[in-house]
């Protein structure tokens, strides 16, 4: 069930109408409601949290679909596990297209760094065990602070970052591969992607677990054309194409044949993405539909677009 499922199911249990549920979370009709509970908007992690206090129940519970009478209280113990989900969160870009003296990952919106806004979701979903940042230079000490100040408690470690995204990316795996076993999973997440979804984790973690690997996307709305050199344009089915996204997933034994391979092959680490990587490898890919509000933080007209999502 979707998170918007949840929040119906719960209102129903406690005998709320929309109307009453709008004005308790302070919206002024109830047609926000409605979107939410049929998904047509999403629901930041800041909004799960309040909507779990008014509800009675745990951001857990609204993720999972569980009442709160079957929450368990505590975490499962380590033991029982059968593996951990680590996130590689790609904090290294300098940004220089967003017309700002500051790369885009530390620009505050809503009051705290898109950086934080992004490890906030991480921190509170319950299947996410470790969380690393790898940092551009120099930003290190201040990232540990916005983890101390937030409350990231999974934060546990901060790895350099590369030249590019694939290089820090390489950098990170070789920083964690042999802090956690193969059966393990690893997140790859864009800093300047802060709207990624409790949700979507979720259903990425999924289906990592069936198929080994996975990757977030969403279909072209748009459409599109090339040109050759000296003749006219030429349209692309945009049915066959896919915008690709982060978060991705992988089973860490996955990714050390991966960056194993690409040792043994000197393969030049030109791609902008571990998907890609894995296309050019040789690997197959196996896409999971996300959301058209997932942007990625990239110019001035990006910070406006998130600044107006996290008012809604």
């Amino acid at each position: 069930m979707s998170v918007g499922s949840n929040i119906k199911r719960r209102r129903f249990e406690l005998r709320m109408s929309q109307q009453e549920l709008a004005d308790a979370m302070g919206y002024k009709t109830r047609s926000t409601i409605a979107k939410i509970e049929s998904g047509e908007n999403d629901v930041s992690q800041k909004k799960l949290q309040r909507f779990a206090a008014v509800l009675d129940t745990t951001v857990e519970a609204l993720i999972a679909g569980a009442t709160p009478a079957v929450v368990t209280p505590a975490a499962a113990p380590e033991t029982s596990r059968r593996h951990k989900n680590v996130v590689l969160i790609l904090a290294g870009g300098k940004s220089g297209r967003n017309r700002q003296n500051i790369p885009s990952q530390f620009i505050n919106v809503a009051g705290k760094p898109i950086l934080v806004h992004c490890m906030e979701v991480y921190q509170a979903h319950p299947a996410i065990d470790d969380i690393y940042v790898v940092c551009l230079k120099g930003w290190e000490d201040i990232v540990r602070a916005y983890a101390e100040q937030y409350g990231i408690v999974k934060l546990k470690g901060m790895i350099p970052a590369g030249s590019t995204g694939i290089a820090s990316l390489k950098n990170g795996f070789d920083y964690i591969r042999d802090l956690y076993s193969s059966r393990d999973v690893v997140i790859i997440q864009e800093s300047t992607r802060p709207m990624i979804r409790l949700e979507t984790i979720s259903t990425l973690l999924q289906a990592c677990g069936e198929k080994g690997s996975a990757t977030i996307c969403h279909a072209m709305r748009d459409y599109v054309q090339f040109n050759l050199a000296g003749g006219r344009p030429q349209y692309v089915n945009r049915d066959t194409l896919v915008a690709l996204q982060s978060p991705e997933a992988h089973r860490l034994s996955l990714l050390r044949e991966v960056f194993d391979k690409v040792a043994r092959e000197q393969h030049p680490l030109m791609e902008s993405c571990c998907a890609m990587l894995l296309y050019n490898l040789g690997y197959g890919i196996n896409f999971i539909e996300g959301s058209i509000n997932n942007i990625k933080i990239v110019r001035e007209e990006d910070l406006a677009m998130f600044s107006a999502m996290l008012k809604e």
